[in-house]
């Protein structure tokens, strides 16, 4: 029931950034850098916003929420419980989704499968297996935030990085990544 909660948040988000690319891919194939980057900022700020804004609405209405599903009490404090801890940092969807769309249309698509595979992957399957030997239930509950922190601090780290290539390719007489990539053949 809090997947299936988290997962409405998702679409939101998706939805908002199936948008952005075309806008920022004609800005990018253009070679607009100063509209390409207002994009992204556009689109950076759109998705804190959005997942911010379900972030407050599900920490706040957690309980009522997981009512829709199940009344059994015992259920429902485990259910409201991880679904306020999912949700604590859920702004690192947001910030984790638009930097792989980011880097798929700069031509940098290895990096955006990347991107898009370390907040649920690569961080939080080790992450959901080794706290709650360590804190119990806790553990199970901090599992998602954990995993958000490393993402947070990788997508983070990865900006400097994306605006290099973006900017480098997006020089006068540059080629398109997709040439590059023929030309490699």
């Amino acid at each position: 029931m809090v997947q299936r909660l988290v997962l409405i948040g998702c679409y939101v988000v998706m939805g908002f950034m199936q948008g952005y690319q075309p806008v920022a891919a004609f800005a990018f194939g253009a070679k607009n850098e100063e509209r390409f980057h207002q994009s992204v900022r556009f689109a950076l700020k759109g998705a804190l916003l959005l997942t911010a804004l379900v972030e407050a609405a599900y920490i706040l209405l957690a309980k009522p929420l997981i009512m829709l599903f199940n009344s059994n009490p015992m259920i429902v404090n485990y259910g409201k419980w991880l679904l306020i801890f999912q949700m604590a940092l859920y702004p690192a969807f947001g910030l984790c989704y638009m930097m792989t769309i980011t880097y798929q249309t700069i031509g940098e698509s290895r990096y955006g499968l990347f991107l898009s595979a370390i907040r649920q992957g690569l961080f939080y399957v080790p992450v959901i297996l080794l706290l709650p030997r360590f804190l119990g239930i806790t553990g199970i509950y901090a599992a998602q935030p954990v995993a958000d922190i490393l993402t947070i601090l990788v997508c983070i780290l990865s900006i400097p990085a994306m605006k290099r290539i973006a900017s480098k390719n997006m020089l006068p007489g540059s080629t398109p990544p997709a040439e590059h990539e023929a030309a490699d053949e």
